[in-house]
């Protein structure tokens, strides 16, 4: 008979909001003495153990997005089919579990990794690497850089915000190539399966198939216009156009264009992107049986 595996590793990246992840270690251990904690050197460093972990049920990131995002690569890559993920949030913008239900409370979130159950999210990549979240193309790449510099000293929502009204007042416009047909005047454009995309802002989306992601965008508005959608998008009303796609969608541009996923910049356009190649195992919360015997 095999030996039976261990319930939970916790890769713990100490320098995430600004610090306060490492502090709070020992009440995490506390919490959740049947995980394995290791403090990790940097996020390339989380995706490897996530990637060679072995005899685990499932691999937990405690960190911030950048965190998140790595563990969940590395946990892609792990040959272990069953292998599950789970989330410990300790950063400043958990759009990732607020979109799955994952509480950002502690105990809360302890709680998930022991009752919860698992749902198996389809995941995007962009040029094979997986993201996450959301993909964005020019103004989206200037917002989340300026964000990951404000949201330590304002908070979410008010460095997502301050970033997002500097940039529209900038007023820039791309041409971008969608599969060799070209989108003209071009404010702001993103790719994704969530709705949710940075620090309380929300896109209206139609119902997706596992195979499906939405590229949406804004084109031909006025900065008072871009400022209107934006107000929109906090509501959660609908705003900008939205293409369904399916397989492999390459995206270019004449001009520099720059492009991120998951809050971190990755370079210019070109970039292709596809589904990946597996889903992931995702603990959330469980659902409610309203049925009765």
């Amino acid at each position: 008979m095999s030996e039976e595996k261990n319930r939970f590793l916790v890769l713990i990246n100490p320098l995430s909001h600004g610090g306060r992840c490492g502090r709070r270690l020992a009440k995490l251990q506390t919490l959740l003495p049947e995980g394995d904690f290791i403090v990790i050197g940097d996020i390339t460093e989380a995706r490897r153990y996530a990637r060679e972990a072995s005899d685990y049920e499932t691999i937990v990131a405690c960190g911030g997005d950048g965190t998140v995002n790595a563990v969940a690569a590395g946990v892609l890559e792990n040959p272990d089919p069953a292998l599950k993920f789970g989330v410990l949030y300790q950063g400043t913008s958990p759009d990732f579990c607020r979109e799955h239900g994952i509480p950002t409370i502690a105990e809360a979130a302890v709680d998930v990794l022991r009752k919860g159950e698992v749902r198996e999210i389809p995941v995007l990549a962009a040029n094979g690497e997986p993201f996450f979240c959301s993909m964005n193309l020019g103004m989206g790449a200037e917002v989340a850089s300026s964000a990951n510099r404000l949201r330590p000293k304002l908070g979410d929502f008010l460095g997502t915000l301050w970033s997002v009204l500097r940039e529209v007042m900038r007023g820039r416009r791309y041409d971008i190539e969608v599969n060799g047909d070209v989108i003209r005047d071009v404010s702001h454009a993103l790719v994704t399966r969530m709705s949710r995309i940075a620090g309380g802002l929300k896109i209206a989306l139609p119902p997706l198939a596992d195979d499906e992601y939405a590229l949406w965008f804004l084109r031909g508005v006025s900065r008072l216009g871009a400022l209107k959608c934006i107000w929109k998008m906090y509501r959660g009303k609908a705003c900008g156009e939205v293409h369904v796609l399916r397989g492999k969608t390459a995206f270019a541009s004449a001009e520099s264009i720059p492009f991120e996923y998951d809050g971190d910049p990755h370079g210019a356009l070109p970039v292709a992107v596809d589904m990946f190649k597996k889903s992931l195992r995702l603990m959330v919360p469980a659902r409610k049986d309203k049925t009765r015997a």
